[in-house]
């Protein structure tokens, strides 16, 4: 039977149901309702520390509002707040140029980069080649919007040599996770951070005791605080949408940063792998 979802905007479902909601759940959609804004740029994990309260607590709390998710929750909050337009991008409109498009698409991914590079931790990126270089198979994985991003990380290290797989489908990614050891490594995009895929199989990762990398967006997440080692993306975009548009620009940048160090790490075989290719590669062009 197909779940029924309650209708009806954020204020009216809490008020509907706070006094059924338990003590720690009402001062949780209480602090929601009293800080919307700050909502939609928080995660589970980051809203629970604020609260006061856990995860679970959060999760029961929206599946009480009649969401099937936080992230659910935080999508519909923000679709009540802001307009269409804004969806698509906060500072454009249906009439803005061409021009004025090309500015501010540029210029986010620009301040993204720069962001992102500003609070990129070198001892965490350098841990990263480390670990990368001497592992035995590198697992990467990514849902959804991320799953483009771990193609082409797979792209990038298969072209020295690395013994790589990526896995877009959430059962495969359990299947693989079941195989992984201590001397193997396992990279989880996701940009939230929250989700429960990606989440479950770090768990089954290390619990086969497996190196985490994670890349996410700056903060406390569900698979950041699962991992081993945290790499942060960050950006003022974009709080209206699941997909943000410039960070997949950081993380793409995070992936070559990797890519680069783990190259010259690896020196001659690297150069060998990248002549190896160019002749395997040559038949290919007119």
């Amino acid at each position: 039977m197909k779940k029924q979802i309650a209708t009806g905007t954020f204020l009216n479902r809490v008020d509907e149901k706070l006094e059924s909601l338990s003590k720690k759940e009402r001062q949780t959609a209480e602090y929601m309702k009293a800080n919307q804004e700050k909502l939609i740029y928080s995660s589970i994990t980051e809203l629970a520390e604020a609260v006061g309260t856990s995860e679970a607590t959060v999760t029961r709390m929206c599946t009480k509002l009649g969401y099937p998710s936080f992230q659910a929750l935080k999508v519909s909050v923000a679709m009540e707040l802001v307009t269409p337009q804004e969806k698509i991008h906060e500072e454009l409109t249906p009439t803005s140029s061409p021009d004025v498009i090309i500015d501010k698409v540029f210029s986010s991914a620009v301040q993204t980069l720069m962001m992102t590079r500003k609070s990129l931790d070198s001892f965490a990126i350098g841990n990263s080649i480390e670990v990368i270089k001497n592992c035995r198979r590198l697992v990467i994985i990514g849902n959804g919007n991320s799953s483009a991003i771990a193609m082409d990380a797979q792209h990038k290290f298969l072209r020295i040599g690395l013994n790589v797989q990526v896995y877009t489908d959430d059962h495969m990614q359990m299947i693989a996770m079941v195989s992984m050891t201590e001397n193997d490594v396992l990279l989880a995009i996701s940009h939230s951070g929250s989700s429960r895929n990606v989440s479950d199989a770090i768990k089954l990762a290390k619990e086969k005791g497996a190196a985490v990398i994670t890349i996410t967006s700056s903060g406390h997440s569900p698979a950041s605080k699962l991992s081993d080692i945290r790499l942060f993306t960050r950006s003022q975009e974009t709080k209206y949408r699941t997909y943000a548009i410039s960070s997949r620009m950081a993380e793409l940048t995070i992936i070559d940063t990797l890519y680069t160090g783990v190259a010259l790490q690896m020196e001659e075989q690297a150069i060998t792998n990248f002549e190896a290719l160019e002749k395997a590669l040559v038949v290919k062009k007119y």
